[in-house]
């Protein structure tokens, strides 16, 4: 994905990141607590990988990140500027499950998206005979409230995930993005 990041916080954080090679956690932020003090997020994140950057104006990163690791905040604080800051478990990566057979019009859906939109949208390797690789791209790209595709990406299992998405898709709940 890629992030315009511009506010002083994420610009120091991302400043950083950039410096020492390392990256960062990205976490929902629940509906109704965007801005202020009363922020509220998701309890499962990623850690992001830096895999290319610019800075096109004076205090604006472009970052172009990919997911690495899923993990569950354990305990956050707030740092002077605004910062989150959390201490996590790191969630153990979902095994590799051949597609079925009746999920067949979930990978239809998603392979035009891959050829057409390639490395711009989604990091190499492309599996679309992996559920979980399947599943977690159209949870991404399918349009769905935010608190339906946290779910979504919480579900430790991916022929629920997939069962799910088609149920979605059949009911038109869900549009390409």
């Amino acid at each position: 994905m890629s992030l315009r990041v511009f506010e002083q916080r994420y610009y120091e954080l991302a400043k950083s990141c950039v410096a020492n090679g390392e990256g960062f956690g990205i976490v929902t932020l629940n509906a109704r607590n965007e801005v202020g003090g009363n922020q509220a997020f998701a309890r499962v994140g990623t850690a992001v990988a830096i895999h290319s950057f610019d800075a096109p104006e004076p205090n604006i990163f472009v970052l172009d990140v990919v997911g690495e690791q899923r993990f569950e905040i354990v305990e956050s604080r707030v740092r002077s500027n605004g910062l989150h800051l959390a201490r996590v478990r790191w969630l153990p990566p979902e095994a590799k499950v051949a597609v079925r057979a009746e999920h067949a019009p979930l990978v239809a859906l998603l392979r035009p998206v891959v050829e057409a939109l390639g490395e711009s949208r989604f990091a190499e390797p492309y599996d679309l005979d992996d559920a979980t690789w399947v599943g977690s791209r159209l949870t991404e790209i399918l349009q769905m409230p935010r608190a339906i595709k946290q779910s979504l990406l919480e579900i430790n299992d991916a022929e629920l995930r997939l069962k799910t998405l088609a149920q979605l898709v059949a009911r038109g709940s869900a549009a390409a993005a």
